[in-house]
């Protein structure tokens, strides 16, 4: 009996002195883990929301010129910027709640003019006021604010609201970006959940197990926090870490969240939406860039500028649909006969811009004739009973990084102009 309670006392004891460690140390980490990526994913919730606010100015900005300013007339308020309505415009804001998940809202005011919170019926809570609290706390203070847990039309909310100042340094309205306080809670619980259960599991294994699963843990955040806080400086064309893209967790996917959000701004900062190209503003970087990879490179380059003939005819005689129509499908005639040789990009209404790279004039001046020729004989089916040919002018030169981008173009331009001014349908070079 006495050789019994000491054998059960050496193997309580050895039990308690190999258990009790490894427990206090499960918990202790288990709890720091729990609390720091909790912590961490309201921080990334917060900082998320506070670039993709400056992102959403930073394309109105873009779009379209002029300050914010508030308009009363019968009765109703408008929000205009510049001379461009916002009220009912609600295109950019649904395509990045689509593409980033998050709700957009801009206020006149203290009123939602435009919105992509919807009621239980599905419309948008137009015409519905913000809360006092932000009333007070934004708009009548001018401050921008975070709020992890605000009411918006019922609904619990990671928020954040940013003044729109006009030029007499009054506050006109607000900008609104956030997302539901239960989807992120849940994503947190269930991140959390399996976090406590790895890191119980393998302290009673190895306790370094945990410690390097818990660096990489937060370095996969960090390197998220990292792309953001480079897509938030303007850079579009920033790569994320692979590893984070690797991850088959809720981080991955966040990494991956991150990567299409970054796509769909690219696409609306830089893409023009009616054609697919580049925009005129993305044009002027690429073409930046082809001057500076061939003086570096030593290569030659070519630039061509293209007008469609008679485009005016067509817009007043089939309507613009019909226009929209004609230049959707030149484009795209265009974009996949630039691939491989350089760019193209739409320089403003019917013009166009392309870009040659490594390749001289001549043999640029013959792939545009293979282009030419195709729009030549290309119909384009409007509808039943409407069908449309076109043809195109091209002003195409030698480009040389001796010469400055602004007299290349106007050269190109030049040439352009003296081929519609001298029977069109053709390339001058």
């Amino acid at each position: 009996m006495e050789q019994k309670i000491k054998g059960n006392s050496i193997f309580w004891s050895l039990l308690k002195l190999n258990i009790m460690p490894i427990v206090i140390l499960a918990v202790i980490i288990t709890s720091y883990s729990t609390t720091r990526f909790a912590t961490s994913m309201n921080q990334e919730v917060k900082n998320g929301l506070v670039d993709l606010c400056n992102t959403i100015t930073t394309i109105y900005d873009s779009l379209y010129e002029g300050e914010y300013h508030v308009v009363e007339q019968d009765g109703a308020i408008y929000m205009l910027k510049g001379e461009h309505l916002l009220n009912g415009n609600s295109d950019i804001i649904d395509s990045i709640k689509e593409q980033t998940d998050v709700d957009v809202t801009i206020f006149c005011q203290d009123t939602r003019v435009l919105t992509t919170i919807m009621d239980e019926n599905g419309n948008r809570a137009i015409g519905t006021m913000v809360s006092a609290v932000v009333k007070r706390e934004v708009l009548e203070a001018k401050q921008a604010k975070f709020y992890p847990n605000v009411m918006v039309e019922d609904e619990k909310y990671f928020a954040y609201y940013s003044p729109i100042i006009d030029t007499q340094g009054e506050c006109v309205g607000m900008f609104f970006v956030g997302k539901p306080s239960d989807e992120v809670e849940q994503l947190v619980l269930k991140s959390v959940s399996p976090i406590i259960l790895i890191a119980i599991f393998t302290m009673i294994l190895a306790g370094c197990v945990t410690i390097r699963f818990s660096k990489q843990l937060v370095d996969a955040i960090r390197k998220t926090e990292h792309f953001l806080e480079k897509v938030s400086q303007g850079n579009l064309h920033a790569q994320i870490d692979y590893s984070v893209l690797h991850r088959k967790d809720e981080l991955g996917e966040m990494g991956r969240y991150t990567v299409r959000m970054q796509k769909a701004l690219r696409e609306l900062i830089e893409q023009d939406l009616l054609t697919g190209l580049n925009n005129r503003r993305s044009g002027e970087k690429m073409l930046s860039q082809l001057w500076r990879d061939c003086e570096r490179e030593g290569c030659s380059f070519c630039i061509a500028i293209g007008d469609i003939d008679h485009f005016k005819h067509v817009n007043d005689t089939y309507g613009h649909a019909c226009g929209d129509a004609v230049l959707s499908q030149i484009s795209t005639a265009m974009r996949r006969h630039m691939k491989g040789k350089g760019f193209a990009a739409r320089w403003g209404g019917e013009e166009f811009l392309l870009g040659f790279k490594d390749m001289e004039l001549a043999e640029s001046v013959a792939s545009l004739e293979v282009f030419l020729d195709e729009i030549r004989n290309m119909v384009i089916a409007y509808s039943d009973d409407v069908s449309v040919s076109v043809t195109m002018t091209f002003g195409i030169v030698q480009g040389s990084t001796d010469s400055k981008i602004e007299h290349i173009i106007k050269d190109a331009d030049d040439k352009l102009y003296y081929g519609k001014n001298n029977g069109r349908n053709q390339i001058v070079k």
